[in-house]
C-alpha cells in the first residue's frame, strides 16, 4: 500500500535542503563581501598616502632590489603565496617618475588585510596604483589580490 502523503513529504525534505545550502552559501558570500570591504578600505588608505609618499626621497634604480626583496618576503611573513612580481619601468605620471610594481599575491583574507596594512611600514615611497580582489577556489576561502604600486622614481 502506497502512503501519498510521502509524495508531498519528500519534495519538502529536498526543497527544505536546498534552501538551507543556499542560506549557507549567502551567509558565506555576505561574509566574504565584508572582508572585501575592509580590504577595499586598506587600499583606499595606501592611496590616500600618495601625498605622504611624494614627500620622501626617491628610490634610485641601484635600492630597488633591496625593495623588491622586501615586496617579496613581507606576503611570505604574512602566509601569502606571491605569484608573481612583475618590476616595470620608471615613468612620468602626473608631473613625478615612479617604478612600476605588479605584484599578485594570493592566500587567506587575514593575511592579504595584513600584508596591506604591512605594506606602508617598509619606509619606501609608494603608492597602489590599482588593485583587484577576487576570491580564489571552489568555495572563495582564499582572495587573490592584484596590486600595482607605483615607486617614487629619481
Amino acid at each position: 500500500m502506497t502512503r501519498p502523503w510521502l509524495w508531498f513529504l519528500l519534495p519538502l525534505a529536498v526543497l527544505l535542503w536546498s534552501a538551507n545550502g543556499v542560506l549557507s552559501a549567502h551567509g558565506r558570500y555576505q561574509r566574504a563581501r565584508l572582508q572585501v570591504q575592509a580590504l577595499e578600505r586598506e587600499v583606499e588608505a595606501l592611496t590616500r598616502s600618495l601625498p605622504q609618499a611624494l614627500g620622501e626621497a626617491p628610490v634610485p634604480l641601484e635600492a630597488l632590489p633591496l625593495l623588491y626583496e622586501a615586496l617579496f618576503r613581507l606576503p611570505e611573513e604574512k602566509g601569502l603565496q606571491v605569484q608573481s612580481l612583475d618590476p616595470g619601468e620608471a615613468a612620468s605620471m602626473g608631473g613625478v617618475r615612479a617604478w612600476r610594481v605588479q605584484l599578485l599575491l594570493e592566500g587567506p583574507y587575514a593575511g592579504v588585510l595584513d600584508y596591506l596594512e604591512d605594506l606602508p611600514t617598509l619606509g619606501k615611497p609608494l603608492w597602489a596604483e590599482a588593485y583587484a580582489l577576487e576570491p580564489v577556489g571552489e568555495r572563495g576561502e582564499r582572495l587573490a589580490l592584484d596590486l600595482t604600486l607605483r615607486v617614487l622614481a629619481p
